[in-house]
């Protein structure tokens, strides 16, 4: 894909990193490396090395620079998409999709007009008006990392300097949210879009 993206924005800068650790040194400080000013078009592949999915949407979007981020996944279901979108990403590509519907997905995002969708998946573009978008406070992913590592509700309440009853009510918004029902399956969803590790 980086060379569609050479031979489709020929008048642009294009950079590649291989992970989002490596990428950020190119939005801090780019004043000062003569980068030009402007809107940061990020396409940033969500199994990359490090830290990955929701985690890194979070982190990119949380640098100074002014950036719109493009999410590419091999993984396209509705709830990967839609905690995506949630979390701020501008549009979301499947790598199943062709790379030329891919390039002009882009350039008419970067052209600042209105795609025939903004989610391309591996079968075409898809209706986003349906899907769900997951959107979690800063204070909810805290709260379900803590789930994902076995703490109880009185636990992340002593951690977090709260009463029992809120953090009760942190964890009943993040299953409505997830739409699960319990802290197996919170902790299953948050793997799959790399809120937490999988490790826990």
């Amino acid at each position: 894909m980086e060379t569609a993206l050479n031979e489709t924005f020929s008048d642009s800068i294009v950079k590649a990193y291989s992970s989002l650790e490596e990428s950020l040194g190119c939005f801090n400080g780019s004043n000062a490396n003569n980068e030009p000013e402007g809107v940061w078009w990020v396409l940033m592949d969500l199994g990359l090395k490090g830290i990955t999915g929701l985690a890194a949407i979070r982190v990119i979007l949380s640098v100074e620079a002014k950036i719109k981020l493009i999410t590419v996944s091999g993984n396209d279901d509705e709830l990967q998409v839609g905690a995506c979108l949630g979390s701020g990403a501008t549009a979301f590509i499947s790598k199943g999709a062709p790379v030329a519907d891919s390039m002009t997905l882009i350039k008419t995002l970067v052209n600042n007009e209105q795609p025939k969708s903004h989610w391309l998946s591996a079968n075409g573009y898809c209706n986003v008006k349906d899907i769900r978008q997951i959107q979690l406070t800063d204070r909810q992913i805290q709260v379900l990392s803590m789930i994902c590592e076995g703490k109880t509700n009185k636990d992340i309440a002593q951690a977090l300097g709260i009463t029992e009853i809120t953090a009760k009510s942190h964890v009943g918004g993040i299953f409505k949210e997830l739409r699960v029902v319990n802290r197996t399956q919170a902790v299953l969803v948050a793997q799959k879009l790399g809120i937490v590790s999988a490790k826990y």
